[in-house]
């Protein structure tokens, strides 16, 4: 691939949940007004030894995750009331509360029931390199929501981790776990 200006083009943000939630099926979630901002979270670990003082003799590579930050202009308020709800822990109706101590993987597999993560997809009719997030879910303060007589824009926060149902994998761990994908597999 030859050196270029990388220009993305319009966002389209698509989610899929677990079977029995409102977004089983991809569903189209909308349109970032302004560009979406993906950032990776590289995490490390100094290794440190006396005799080197303060200065580590070597990092460890302690995992990564990732942070997908845009506004929300065209979009469905149903299915971000969805994502709503199945990040505060799946209750009956977006609005409640879980349970305190609600898993969202639940130690099931990637959608079936009580899967609360949801797949993230980013698209654009101009790149040809969409983004595919396998494990998202709205963090802590995910969201504003301006309500007013003009039209919502909605500043939204996405975070995205490894998750499995079995943290040993056979003794590799999190060893060649997808985080993210450019090839759109499904949601």
């Amino acid at each position: 691939m030859a050196r270029d200006y990388f220009v993305n083009g319009e966002s389209l943000l698509r989610v899929k949940g677990a079977a029995g939630t409102a977004i089983a099926s991809l569903s189209e979630l909308g349109l970032a007004e302004d560009p979406v901002r993906i950032t990776t979270v590289l995490r490390h670990l100094d290794v440190n030894a006396d005799a080197w003082g303060q200065q580590p003799f070597d990092v460890q590579y302690m995992l990564s995750e990732v942070i997908v930050n845009c506004t929300l202009l065209h979009f469905d308020r149903a299915i971000l009331d969805e994502l709503i709800r199945l990040s505060m822990g799946a209750p009956t109706t977006v609005g409640m509360v879980a349970r305190a101590g609600t898993r969202m993987g639940n130690n099931v597999a990637r959608f079936a029931v009580g899967y609360k993560y949801f797949g993230l997809q980013i698209t654009s009719p101009v790149a040809a390199k969409p983004w595919q997030f396998f494990h998202t879910y709205l963090p802590e303060q995910p969201f504003e929501f301006p309500l007013g007589t003009e039209k919502s824009r909605v500043p939204i926060r996405f975070r995205v981790i490894n998750y499995t149902t079995d943290p040993y994998q056979g003794g590799v761990g999190a060893q060649d776990q997808l985080l993210w994908s450019h090839t759109v597999l499904d949601a």
